[in-house]
This record gives C-alpha cells, sequence and structure tokens, in this order.
C-alpha cells in the first residue's frame, strides 16, 4: 500500500500534503537534526570528560612515561582500551543521533499525520471530524509522549542486543562471526517496528484509542507495522540524505498505507 499511497491521495485530492509537505517537512526536518545534533554532541562531551576523569583520554596515557618492558606493556594495554573505549563513544553517539532524529520528526509530524489520517477516515468512512486548533497542541502532546515511549522502549531493547553481543564477542569470540549478523538484523527489525509504531499512533488516535491501547493494538498487528517501519529504515539509512529523504518518502506515504487498512470498511478493528 505504500507505493499506491500516492495516487492514493491523488485520487482523493488531498495532494495538499504532498504540495506543503517538501517545505514543511524539510524545514521540520531541519529543525529536529539541528536539535538532534546539539543533543548527541552534549552526550558525547559529557562521555569524554568521564574517560578524563577516569584516566583514559589521550592525555593521561600520553603522560605516562615507560621506564621498564612492564609499563610499556601497561602503556599500550591502556592506548588499546582508550582506542576501544573512543569508537565505542563514536558508534554509541551515531546510534543516539539516528534514533532521536527519527522520534523528533515524528514529533513534529505528529499535528500532520493525524490531520492526514481524519480526511482519510473522512474517505474511507463518511465520517466527518472538524478541524480545531486545539487539535494540534493536543496531537503534538500526544506525540511527545508516544515518541518518548517508544524511544525508550526501543533504547532498552537496543542496549539489550548490544550486551548480549558484548558478551558473546568476550565469551565466545568464533561465535560472535555467526551472531553478529543476526544481531545486526534484529537491532534493524526492532528499529523498523517502533517506526511503525509511531506512524500508526495517529491512525489509532482517531480511530479512538488512547496511547496505551495504541501500544497494544500496534502488537496485535506487528506484522502491518514492521513492514512499514521497514521501508523508512531503509530509506533513513542513506548517508547523509536519509533523514531529508526520509522525512519527504516516510511519514505521509506510511500514514497514508496505514490509515487505508485501518480505516477501511472490511477492514477488523481492535478497539
Amino acid at each position: 500500500m505504500w507505493w499506491s499511497s500516492f495516487g492514493y491521495l491523488k485520487r482523493q485530492k488531498l495532494r495538499r500534503y504532498h504540495a506543503a509537505g517538501p517545505m514543511v517537512i524539510i524545514g521540520l526536518a531541519t529543525a529536529g537534526i539541528f536539535f538532534s545534533n546539539w543533543l548527541t554532541e552534549t552526550l558525547k562531551t559529557g562521555l569524554y570528560h568521564h574517560l578524563e576523569n577516569a584516566g583514559l583520554s589521550g592525555q593521561s596515557t600520553a603522560e605516562s612515561t615507560t621506564q621498564t618492558w612492564w609499563d610499556q606493556v601497561l602503556f599500550w594495554g591502556a592506548s588499546q582500551a582508550e582506542w576501544i573505549i573512543e569508537w565505542s563513544v563514536i558508534l554509541l553517539v551515531l546510534w543516539l543521533k539516528v534514533k532521536t532524529t527519527k522520534y523528533l520528526l515524528i514529533t513534529l509530524m505528529s499535528p500532520i499525520m493525524s490531520a492526514l489520517s481524519a480526511d482519510i477516515k473522512n474517505a474511507e468512512t463518511g465520517h466527518h471530524t472538524p478541524f480545531q486548533w486545539s487539535g494540534i497542541f493536543r496531537d503534538i502532546l500526544r506525540g511527545i509522549r508516544i515518541s518518548a515511549i517508544l524511544l525508550l522502549m526501543e533504547l532498552g531493547l537496543g542496549l539489550t542486543l548490544s550486551l548480549l553481543g558484548l558478551a558473546l564477542t568476550l565469551f565466545t569470540g568464533p561465535l560472535m562471526v555467526i551472531a553478529g549478523p543476526l544481531l545486526l538484523l534484529a537491532s534493524w527489525i526492532v528499529s523498523a517496528y517502533f517506526f511503525g509504531a509511531a506512524v500508526y499512533d495517529p491512525v489509532y488516535e482517531q480511530g479512538g484509542l488512547d496511547w496505551k491501547t495504541s501500544i497494544r493494538t500496534g502488537w496485535k498487528q506487528r506484522g502491518h507495522l514492521l513492514g512499514l517501519g521497514a521501508i523508512f529504515s531503509l530509506i533513513m539509512a542513506i548517508p547523509w540524505a536519509g533523514p531529508y529523504l526520509a522525512a519527504l518518502l516516510g511519514p505521509i506515504p506510511c500514514t497514508t498505507a496505514a490509515a487505508r487498512r485501518y480505516f477501511r470498511p472490511n477492514a477488523i478493528q481492535h478497539t
């Protein structure tokens, strides 16, 4: 349904979401990316500060003047530990940047996604939902809440997978050759699912579901959530341009596909 969403919006005379979308979405995406960069840089600075206090900074290792062969061994070990920790911090910051950018984008676009869901609900069911300015703030608040909850859940599962990978690396090194790709695939599936849950929430809201019921209903329909989320995750993986392309090709078409499926006349609703 994702690809057919473009033609559906044209037939239902809802192309204004595509017409007004690019400028608004790119502006929102840019704001979200700048905020995400600020957040991750702040976290990175804090982590490096703690490393310096722990004596693992480059300056502290450079000041370790070696006199004996044992001192040289210790110095080499400290240098390797510093390199591993530094790259671990870089990867952690990059991972957090991707996650925060995704949910900031969803939060900022929640009013547009909710309005689109209401229009599709009207087109599919004939039920008209009147526009209210107060609904914009309500949609933003709900978007913040659901994004924060889904982000924490995704970070928790991601951290669990990372710790599992670290344990496999330390205790069963050769096994990591097989388990590594499987863990990466599992991490990608988790990310795709939670994006699908974020996209479906405005649709569930138009269906009268609160955010708790939205999460439970999404799990029952996890196959559809995963399918939509997979498209967004693949677009987000494109270097540099990923967030902008995802902003243009992700929320609007994915919300359209989700709302069409949920509000179609023969759909089975879980309320």
